[in-house]
């Protein structure tokens, strides 16, 4: 299923690149603007989903015991500003006591005296 790349493929075409590409028949430039494409679509990323869960089950009644799908996890945005901003703060606030406590550049103290007292401690 390899060809020259669509310009504004519709759903039918997305998901006929899925199966191409779950059969392993897409080329990297394909497989990256299918990736590129399921990250901004929920509607193909579920059709990947459900393709691969049937392609699993089919794998198990076959005799593949081992086949399974590895599930994606799935990180809101606003989740994601919120560990990144807590993430954040902590750093802040560890640097400013660690700073508090041991003082840093252009505290006034030579630097083997800071790293003196950061052994002591």
């Amino acid at each position: 299923m390899t060809g020259p790349p669509l310009t504004h493929p519709t759903h039918d075409q997305w998901l006929v690149q899925i199966d191409a590409e779950l059969d392993g028949e897409l080329s990297l430039v394909e497989r990256a603007a299918l990736a590129k494409h399921l990250v901004t679509c929920a509607h193909c990323a579920g059709a990947r989903a459900s393709q691969l869960e049937v392609r699993v089950a089919l794998a198990r009644s076959a005799g593949n015991p081992h086949a399974f799908v590895v599930p994606r996890p799935v990180i809101r945005p606003g989740a994601l500003a919120l560990w990144v901003a807590i993430a954040l703060g902590v750093g802040l606030l560890a640097g400013w006591g660690a700073h508090q406590r041991w003082g840093g550049p252009g505290s006034g103290t030579p630097l083997e005296e800071t790293r003196g007292t950061i052994v002591v401690h």
